[in-house]
């Protein structure tokens, strides 16, 4: 079984911590921003509290839906979030499950955005999508930063 060693990425971001926040919290405003493109986000939906569910749609490029589910861990407004996320196959197997701890500190209106994410559990058809992480997380990220310094 492949392993896969935690990713960390930071991000300065030209806005205040709450802004960030939000962006990670609000569904309407999450959903604009996360998946990397051609990837979007079709439909999402968060119980924002410990043990809370989440549900991200994500549409491919064909328009095909790949569900995703997932935990909220911990939420420390506005600094700490931590979720899971395990994208589904069309049987409704999990691919894989992986954990993002983002922690946001605010200096001079700026946020400093830090993420590490782990997989938790690796299905045998995880790595074609584990091996695209890293650059589609920083450019759902500079997404991001483009949202909200409009």
């Amino acid at each position: 079984m492949t392993t896969y060693p935690p990713l960390h990425t930071t991000k300065v971001i030209g806005a205040p911590r709450q802004m960030v926040w939000d962006a990670w919290t609000q569904p309407e405003q999450f959903k604009q921003w996360y998946m990397p493109a051609p990837y979007s986000v079709a439909a999402c939906e968060f119980d924002l509290q410990p043990g809370g569910k989440l549900t991200i749609d994500t549409q491919a490029p064909d328009g095909s839906i790949i569900p995703m589910t997932g935990e909220f861990k911990v939420i420390e407004a506005p600094s700490k979030l931590v979720m899971t996320g395990s994208p589904l196959d069309p049987a409704g197997n999990k691919l894989f499950e992986i954990q993002h701890t983002i922690e946001l500190t605010e200096e001079d209106e700026k946020t400093t955005l830090a993420i590490m994410s782990e997989v938790l559990e690796a299905g045998p058809h995880a790595e074609q999508f584990l091996m695209g992480m890293k650059p589609g997380l920083e450019q759902a990220l500079e997404q991001l930063t483009e949202m909200l310094t409009k």
